[in-house]
């Protein structure tokens, strides 16, 4: 197509706009912005790395300072064959590395509280500036905000690398630690024209044999698909649908550390809440409240694991993604999904024992399947009824 019109590789244009905006967002410092802006002809084909930079505000504040940078990743593109014609732009993401001020050790050894820190170690990369807003940064001291040590920014609860503070509850003082995950905007032009594409890195090596139970393309077929699952679907696909719905519930489910979760849920959860009203729906769940920390329950040396709700829900996750079990649960008990499936849009917004638990949703608060997931587990449920397989 390129030589209809007299056109080579080497007339295209690729840009690749990568930003770490994480410490500018809390800062808003121009300074605290990190970013990478590579361009590269057509015709390239080595790989090529990815330096991220701070190339805003004052100088002297510059997160990243004058000399430095940190490795965001590398792209390469395609070498075209006669076999292989497609143009192609691969992204290899980073190592998923932490970087920090070049006076941290010093900074933790100051601290009053320093134990929890003593030991940490980054070999070779505290290169950041010390002077920078973000190496400073209290949290919880914004203007404008509520005075909280953990705001709504940050997702899961306390991420961020912080000194807790005994003298101001309210406040955490900032490591001034940054990782090296970006996103950004990969952009290819030739005689004018433009098309570009969106590239998100997320932790590189994050349980790469896990799914979420949420995942963007459910999100995305829940906005444009949901009329598939109401027209109907065979029995058959409906059984497959259900048990990777479950499948990926499990695998979520043992890649976290649901105790942790427990106790970060007892630590900051909000007074129950009401979203806007919503036919039919519950005041209380039907099944309870959330789980009890571990102080409440028997010591570990009386258990079978250290980590009770972790435990517990392994066992209990890795039988539903058995279809026969999970239909004899639902003949011992016709309502089980409705209770245990969090629905969306459901009005009682407090963390409790219904799937998926402990775990915050984009809305702030406690996440659930889709719409066109939930639809799904109603129309098998129904299925099983009129098949005689429940009552």
């Amino acid at each position: 197509m390129l030589g209809k019109f007299g056109l080579t590789t080497a007339d295209m244009h690729w840009k690749i706009s990568l930003a770490n905006l994480k410490a500018y967002q809390f800062t808003l410092a121009d300074s605290d912005r990190v970013e990478c802006i590579a361009d590269f002809a057509g015709d390239n084909t080595t790989r090529n790395e990815l330096r991220a930079v701070s190339p805003q505000g004052d100088r002297a504040l510059r997160l990243i300072p004058d000399g430095e940078s940190i490795a965001v990743g590398a792209i390469q593109l395609s070498k075209p064959t006669a076999d292989f014609p497609e143009l192609r732009l691969r992204f290899y993401p980073p190592a998923g590395l932490a970087y920090g001020p070049t006076n941290l050790k010093e900074v933790i050894a100051r601290e009053t509280r320093p134990d929890e820190w003593a030991a940490f170690e980054l070999p070779g990369r505290l290169i950041l500036n010390p002077a920078a807003h973000w190496a400073s940064y209290l949290f919880g001291s914004s203007v404008g905000l509520p005075a909280i040590r953990d705001d709504n920014r940050k997702v899961p609860s306390l991420i961020h690398a912080m000194f807790l503070d005994d003298q101001s509850p309210q406040q955490g003082r900032c490591l001034g630690l940054l990782d090296d995950v970006t996103d950004g905007i990969i952009s290819c032009s030739i005689g004018g024209r433009e098309a570009s594409a969106r590239i998100a890195v997320g932790p590189p090596d994050f349980a790469p044999d896990r799914r979420h139970p949420v995942s963007i393309q459910d999100g995305l077929a829940d906005r444009i698909d949901r009329a598939a699952i109401r027209a109907g679907i065979p029995m058959g696909e409906l059984n497959a649908l259900v048990r990777d719905l479950f499948e990926r519930a499990l695998e979520t489910s043992d890649s976290m550390n649901k105790d942790t979760e427990l106790d970060r849920r007892h630590g900051s959860r909000p007074p129950p809440r009401r979203l806007r009203p919503v036919s039919g729906d519950r005041d209380q769940p039907a099944i309870g409240t959330i789980w009890p920390t571990k102080d409440q329950i028997a010591p570990t040396a009386h258990r079978a694991d250290a980590l009770p709700v972790s435990f517990a829900g392994r066992r209990k996750h890795r039988r539903y993604v058995a279809i026969e079990y999970l239909r004899d649960r639902l003949r011992e008990d016709p309502a089980l999904l409705d209770k245990w499936i969090r629905k969306p849009r459901d009005g009682f917004q407090d963390y409790d024992r219904r799937m998926p638990p402990l775990m915050r949703g984009s809305h702030g608060g406690p996440m659930n399947v889709t719409q066109r997931q939930y639809e799904m587990l109603t129309s098998w449920v129904a299925a099983l009824r009129s098949e005689g397989l429940i009552s």
